[in-house]
């Protein structure tokens, strides 16, 4: 038995749930509330199975995987009769694991720096300083801490953002490169590269920063691509998003400052 405790706008946990959608496997799901007042990530009793207090975690038949990357790797390996999302040629499938050791070296961090100071911090914010003094305190993740407490007290003018930023630009502009030649992140066969980074395209697009990638022409065909698969619908479109509305306004408001930061970097991360 497959359990996936997640949530709904997760990038890890979409990354999961497009996963288990394309290899058709049933699962259990366990929706956690991870505002600042319910804090359900954060209860002894989430915290048993997952120490640092973060989301997806996986349980297969009792046994817990955490992670988004491991998990997606396990699923693979624990299922490898059920549509293979890794290549079959040994050169795409290492293509592959360096599209998807990205999430780990810095692109999810980034994710969380760039979403924290668009639209985050404001709920954050909104949820009181008694409860966000709390929320900040009873968060396991050292560095994850650290880096929201300067993202929320400092926002669009957060020193950690202009690295963020000029991150995000250098991996789109080498996905633009590669989907150049190919029309999947590590070949002709949709793998766990596109899944991996696919969701962040969606997330930077929902904080409505789109216009700043608009003339990286593979980069968008290969997002259509992408959003237009059943999979996408069953792990990320049909979980909505409760803060669309808000992503939305925020990110109008802050398009001007992440278009200069943008346009300032050079590329390099």
């Amino acid at each position: 038995m497959l359990e996936l405790y997640h949530y709904d706008h997760s990038t890890a946990a979409q990354k999961i749930r497009i996963a288990l959608a394309e290899k058709n496997l049933d699962w259990k799901s366990h929706h956690l509330d991870t505002s600042v007042a319910a804090r359900e990530h954060f209860s002894p009793e989430y915290l048993k199975i997952n120490p640092r207090g973060i989301v997806p975690t996986l349980v297969h038949d009792g046994r817990v995987i955490r992670e988004s990357q491991v998990i997606l790797e396990y699923l693979e390996d624990a299922f490898p009769d059920h549509n293979s999302l890794r290549p079959v040629d040994p050169y795409e499938r290492a293509q592959m694991r360096l599209w998807t050791k990205l999430v780990d070296e810095g692109l999810h961090v980034h994710s969380r720096v760039v979403g924290m100071c668009i639209v985050v911090r404001h709920a954050k914010v909104e949820a009181g300083p008694e409860e966000l003094a709390k929320y900040l305190s009873e968060m396991p993740e050292r560095v994850r801490k650290e880096n929201d407490r300067v993202n929320i007290s400092e926002g669009l003018e957060s020193p950690l953002l202009p690295k963020a930023v000029a991150y995000f630009k250098h991996v789109f502009e080498d996905m633009n490169e590669t989907l150049a030649d190919s029309s999947w992140l590590a070949g002709e066969s949709f793998s766990l590269a596109d899944i991996s980074l696919g969701v962040y395209v969606t997330r930077l697009k929902s904080f409505q920063m789109a216009p700043l990638w608009k003339d990286m022409t593979h980069l968008n065909e290969w997002y259509e691509r992408f959003i237009a698969r059943p999979s996408y619908d069953e792990g990320v479109t049909k979980w909505g998003d409760k803060t669309t509305s808000n992503r939305k306004r925020h990110g109008e408001e802050a398009f001007g400052k992440i278009s200069a930061l943008w346009a300032a970097a050079d590329g390099d991360a």
